[in-house]
């Protein structure tokens, strides 16, 4: 994350994955695994993790997760319980995440 970016709160970090089929259910199962993780962390808000329904589907698995600012963000994920399960996760892994930081643009309820 570049230095220019505003910590002003809340931020919603989406991580898209590009993933076969197969690999989707370890993919879920690892997920709810190192999910306490981050939900016990000062500054996160919620995070929701979803399956594309349809095989047409580019990005198979979308993670979307709101934190109070991107410091908390930070913060959470530069734990070293974090970076140590995060370390074993990535070289074993058959998925490719594309992630961004976005803030709310419009809003309808």
């Amino acid at each position: 994350m570049t230095a220019s970016v505003p910590d002003e709160g809340p931020i919603t970090f989406i991580n898209v994955f590009d993933i076969a089929e197969e690999e989707i259910d370890t993919f879920v199962a690892k997920w709810e695994e190192r999910a306490p993780l981050l939900t016990s962390a000062e500054g996160f808000i919620c995070a929701e993790l979803h399956r594309a329904y349809d095989d047409d589907t580019r990005f198979r698995v979308v993670n979307v997760t709101k934190w109070q600012s991107h410091a908390h963000f930070a913060a959470a994920t530069r734990a070293p319980e974090f970076q140590a399960g995060l370390a074993g996760y990535q070289q074993t892994a058959p998925w490719t995440p594309y992630r961004g930081f976005y803030r709310t643009a419009a809003k309808f309820d």
